[in-house]
């Protein structure tokens, strides 16, 4: 038997009830040459018996059931196993479009790519959309979107360049991504949003956050982010975007102290490197963002620039000081 043209990676941890809807839409696409590969994650649930009730079903899909080693060793595992010409990730609790494969297929190997990238669909688990994201044909927009799904590799790209998802507590999939985009130009945009990002509202991440992961230095990341992607405008402004995105998200829950100190390492890393942007939301180079980010990133500059950043940590953060 040949090899299949699509090789598609599921890392799986206790994900019993949205496996179904997952795996049906890939047995339900118009493009059929592909495996599956089924990696499951030391789950404690029922994961395991749904992977092998399919995997039963279909010889074209593969479990491997393996200890607990997270996300980024998880998808490590399955791009060396990978048979396919090309890989597609999907998250377990996500689901495609019928025509999902198809239109990347045919973007990818039609021109000889490396990567193509989409867009994305946000739902609930009422299948209602809560909003898109698309993409535009600029520079920019290939930094809207760093998660490993909604775009297709050419596997031996992949491996021959030893990109790999990174082994930390965040951003594992940001380093995968910029690593990729910084060794290869054969990169295409396409105007397509099949891939549908589940929205767990009994999620913790998708609730409340706990505050600052104290595994986290997040200087190291950045560091280890800038050497992999390279400088650039677009680096120096992702890197903006990311340090805002990091405070606000993880700072919630947060003291106001903790913040501050996590502010002013984040400050001191960028004078040192002198990596300060100079982009904004609004610049004609930054495109196709969504207003709540345009929004977001705008509004925390402004207290930067009137150095107000902690009062508001004041008024934003809801943990207490110690």
């Amino acid at each position: 038997m040949n090899n299949p043209a699509i090789t598609i990676i599921i890392p799986v941890y206790n994900a019993q009830d949205g496996l179904k809807q997952c795996l049906d839409s890939l047995l339900n696409q118009t493009f059929r040459d592909f495996e599956i590969i089924l990696l499951n994650d030391g789950s404690t649930d029922n994961s395991l018996m749904v992977l092998q009730t399919y995997a039963s079903a279909h010889n074209f899909i593969r479990v491997i059931d393996k200890k607990n080693e997270g996300v980024a060793k998880t998808r490590n595992k399955g791009i060396h196993l990978a048979k396919g010409e090309y890989i597609v990730f999907i998250d377990n609790d996500d689901f495609v479009d019928s025509d999902y494969l198809e239109r990347f297929y045919n973007a990818i190997h039609q021109e000889q790519l490396d990567i193509v990238l989409g867009g994305y669909k946000r739902v609930n688990q009422d299948l209602k959309t809560l909003f898109k994201q698309d993409l535009t044909q600029s520079e920019w927009s290939k930094y809207i979107i760093v998660a490993p799904w909604a775009r297709i590799y050419r596997t031996s790209f992949l491996i021959d360049n030893e990109i790999e998802f990174f082994d930390y507590p965040i951003g594992e999939d940001v380093i995968f991504t910029l690593s990729a985009y910084n060794l290869t130009e054969k990169i295409k945009i396409i105007d397509y949003n099949g891939y549908n990002w589940f929205f767990n509202e009994k999620s913790i991440s998708n609730t409340s956050q706990r505050g600052f992961n104290p595994n986290i230095d997040i200087v190291y990341f950045l560091s280890h982010l800038l050497q992999v992607a390279g400088d650039s405008k677009y680096i120096r402004y992702f890197i903006k975007r990311y340090y805002i995105w990091y405070l606000l998200f993880s700072g919630r829950a947060a003291s106001s102290l903790l913040f501050m100190d996590q502010y002013k390492k984040i400050k001191q890393w960028i004078s040192k490197e002198n990596i300060d942007s100079s982009l904004t939301p609004l610049s004609s180079e930054i495109t196709g963002e969504r207003m709540q980010t345009v929004v977001s990133v705008m509004a925390f500059r402004i207290f930067e620039r009137l150095k107000l950043v902690s009062l508001f940590a004041k008024l934003y953060c809801k943990g207490k000081e110690k």
